[in-house]
């Protein structure tokens, strides 16, 4: 296998499906490879499919029409496509229905929901969610549970990424023990240190018993005096201090005597007094022990939610997109006939962006690529963007350091301009401590500008109220004015297109903003946004023509209910549910009613019928 393998780093626009369509051209031509025998791994539709037309563009290209036709009978396709079919391929081996039916999104959400409600161990935190540092936001407009539900699911995805590890005890030893090293040493009784901020709290207040911020001109001193008055009322008030670390955190930053705004005689040594007081957190038990707490109940709990979660799917004969990847890897580590049967079946395996594979991804893909005739590795560390779905490039690191003869980098980039890649090649050495290895640039000089830096507003109001407009007349600018870029096709300069240009925003809000600015301007934009489908009163609608196809439908009930004119609140739904009576609310009824007249009555009248 060793001499037969691939590994191939490739940065930002070094030509890896260039290299990855000329490697398999090239082993077709060989006769090594039969065409409808490639295994080949992407992330994305999109990119399968490129992939796909790109090989067979360059067997045609030498001549290969026959092997060419035959590529349609390869697999090129999402590693969660390839998971769905060896479940369905080998189902009986998995322990799974063939016909398994794949979870919507709301249908998962709702039924972890339910798991949740059941779980013991989430119940420490879940009681008080503000210790743990939960409270309603005025940024995204979720609540307190909103934000423990979506750390909780977050763990859920984490652990999943670790396939069967990830329901292991020895999970939880780990993370509190890395969780207790790195806090650093404290005190054993931290009553002494909060008892010490509690009376330098009481002392200032008793000598500056009144807010400072009227005697200041200042809005800024008027704002942080006004809140320390507050922060220090509660401290000195209130047993908050044993259990609110934010609020010792406000107290160590305490406004002082500045140039502009001086404080009345021995205020700054009051507050003096509380800061250094404050500044005893670090040592303080109760952080350590309320982080242990918190990391206990998300960790057992999404494993005790994970169980329930799963075990209702079976039982369901339902499926989700991590299940593709959890149980095919299960699949094919336990069962070796069922792993000889699938390996028997490709002559290569090519695997891409192989950086943003997660711990389970990683294995099927590996155990795959290592009993292969042949392997082509390809991905950059420096590129992994999936962290937040447990992607782990540390991964694809150590495959390339346990295997140093098969490495076989791309060092060349074929899509900037040369002076974009001199200021790349000089900043990335201090931005990637591993080290970098930088890509000599192959295109030539446009003569235009390269880069450029729009200079926003000064203030974070000024820049929030007028970045979309600012970048969109830039944008404009560039269009009506007939800047020139590099055309990809023709590689001659023509005149800036809308669709050459990008935008990249850090939410969908400022997304939707910068749209709105372009089309104020007249640019067309191609924007992912929710649309009919994703509406609420469509999403009712379809719960209640699922619901009328099996009144068996738990979650399209509750779909509806929820969603629907019922208007139920999700936790009484829940509870209905849970009490096995939902399906005997008068609301469901009318619905009941159409079930038997399904079968026979046309879809349009019966979508009519529905609505």
């Amino acid at each position: 296998m060793s001499e037969n393998l691939k590994i191939v780093p490739a940065g930002a626009g070094s030509g890896k499906t260039y290299k990855i369509e000329k490697t398999l051209a090239q082993w077709v031509e060989d006769g090594v490879v039969d065409p409808g025998r490639i295994l080949a791994v992407t992330f994305t539709e999109a990119a399968a499919s490129e992939l796909k037309s790109r090989i067979r563009s360059e067997l045609m290209s030498r001549g290969r029409i026959e092997e060419a036709l035959q590529i349609d009978r390869a697999y090129v396709g999402t590693i969660h496509a390839l998971g769905q079919r060896l479940l369905t391929e080998h189902a009986f081996a998995a322990g799974r229905s063939t016909k398994s039916r794949l979870l919507t999104e709301e249908e998962r959400e709702l039924l972890i929901r339910l798991e949740t409600s059941r779980c013991v161990a989430l119940k420490p935190v879940m009681k008080n969610l503000k210790q743990f540092g939960y409270e309603w936001s005025w940024t995204n407009g979720r609540s307190a549970e909103d934000s423990f539900r979506a750390d909780l699911l977050k763990t859920v995805d984490i652990l999943r990424g670790l396939g069967q590890r990830g329901h292991s005890p020895t999970i939880l030893t780990s993370v509190v023990a890395g969780l207790v090293e790195g806090y650093g040493s404290c005190v054993k009784d931290g009553a002494v240190l909060t008892t010490t901020l509690h009376q330098a709290a009481k002392s200032l207040l008793a000598d500056h018993p009144q807010s400072l911020s009227s005697q200041v001109s200042s809005k800024a001193a008027k704002t942080d005096f006004a809140r320390d008055f507050v922060n220090l009322r509660r401290a000195a008030n209130s047993d908050d201090l044993r259990w609110d670390w934010s609020l010792w955190q406000k107290l160590r930053a305490l406004r002082q005597t500045k140039r502009r705004s001086p404080t009345p005689d021995g205020y700054d040594d009051c507050a003096q007094a509380v800061m250094d007081a404050a500044d005893e957190l670090v040592r303080h038990p109760g952080p350590l022990s309320d982080c242990k707490q918190h990391i206990t109940a998300l960790v057992t709990g999404a494993q005790e939610v994970l169980s329930a979660y799963d075990t209702a799917k079976r039982r369901g004969g339902l499926i989700d997109y991590a299940d593709m990847i959890v149980e095919t890897e299960a699949l094919l580590r336990t069962n070796p006939e069922v792993l000889n049967a699938v390996v028997s079946e490709i002559d290569c395996v090519v695997i891409d962006e192989f950086q943003d594979t997660n711990p389970v991804q990683f294995s099927l893909l590996w155990r795959l690529a290592k009993n292969a005739k042949r392997a082509m590795i390809v991905g950059d560390t420096k590129q992994s963007i999936m962290g937040f779905q447990g992607a782990d490039a540390r991964l694809a690191a150590a495959l390339q350091s346990s295997h140093p003869d098969n490495i076989d980098p791309l060092d060349k980039n074929w899509r900037s301009d040369p002076r974009i890649m001199n200021l790349v090649n000089t900043m990335s050495p201090a931005l990637f401590s591993e080290g970098y290895d930088p890509l000599e640039p192959k295109r030539v000089e446009t003569g235009v500008t390269a880069i450029e830096v729009i200079a926003l507003p000064r203030t974070w109001a000024d820049r929030k109220a007028h970045a979309a407009d600012c970048v969109a007349d830039r944008i404009a600018a560039l269009i009506n004015e007939n800047e020139m870029v590099r055309d990809k096709q023709s590689k001659e300069l023509r005149s800036v297109r809308p669709a050459d240009v990008a935008v990249l925003c850090y939410t969908s809000k400022n997304c939707s903003k910068m749209a709105s600015a372009l089309r104020a301007r007249g640019i067309p934009v191609r924007i992912q946004a929710s649309g009919w489908l994703e509406s609420p009163a469509i999403r009712a609608a379809r719960a209640a023509l699922a619901y009328v196809s099996d009144p068996g439908d738990v979650y399209a009930a509750m779909l509806w209910m929820t969603l629907g004119p019922p208007r139920m609140a999700l936790e009484g739904a829940m509870k209905l549910a849970l009490d096995g009576s939902l399906a005997e609310g008068v609301a469901l009824e009318p619905l009941r009613a159409l079930h038997s007249r399904a079968e026979t009555t046309p879809l349009g009248d019966l979508v009519a019928q529905v609505i």
